[in-house]
């Protein structure tokens, strides 16, 4: 199971947060780590400004094609619903 957790990095005014996934990949000595980026923090204010997410992909009813974008944006996890029998 892979380790999550939220790296915090400090630039100028705001805090930019970032969900990590910690996984193993066969071959590889040591593990390897993705980011996603979340929002970021106003460090004056402490408004949190989370990411925007926008799909550019339509669909055309005459023919029911996609068209325009087809890639999903990657979304961390904390922005997705618990299943069913799980609690946090």
């Amino acid at each position: 199971m892979p380790m999550v957790y939220i790296v915090r990095i400090v630039k100028g005014r705001y805090e930019y947060l970032y969900e990590c996934r910690s996984r193993r990949v066969p071959g590889k000595g040591t593990p390897v780590s993705d980011r996603i980026f979340i929002g970021r923090v106003d460090l004056e204010t402490r408004e949190f400004i989370p990411k925007r997410y926008e799909v550019r992909a339509e669909i055309d009813l005459e023919t029911m094609t996609v068209r325009g974008r087809r890639d999903l944006p990657r979304i961390p996890s904390c922005y997705l619903p618990l299943r069913d029998g799980v609690t946090s």
